[in-house]
């Protein structure tokens, strides 16, 4: 039985780290990539650079939460009415809390 050859994590995280497909179209899995290639990879640093100024600029930190598809959905109803981001709500609440759980 002989299997394909599987595509390496640093071939499958530059494809995914791209917005925009590649020239050429590379269409098979691990093919390796058209020669728009080393364009991509010289632009990666000015974005991640970009990101870092970004970054700094942004000094606050992520989290993670799991709600239910219904709270979801009222809370995008919510924020749509209030013409606000769901993420400017969550911070609101959680500023909220800790201002009233703080000793």
């Amino acid at each position: 039985m002989s299997k394909a050859a599987r595509p390496t994590l640093d071939s499958l995280a530059g494809r995914f780290a791209r917005k925009d497909p590649p020239a050429g179209g590379a269409s098979v899995v691990g093919e390796p990539p058209a020669v728009a290639e080393p364009a991509a990879s010289s632009a990666a640093p000015a974005s991640a650079a970009a990101a870092t100024v970004k970054a700094k600029a942004d000094a606050r930190v992520q989290i993670l939460t799991r709600i239910d598809p219904a709270t979801r959905k009222r809370l995008k109803v919510i924020a749509a009415e209030q013409e606000r981001t769901i993420q400017e709500i969550c911070e609101e609440a959680i500023r909220d809390f800790v201002a009233r759980h703080s000793k």
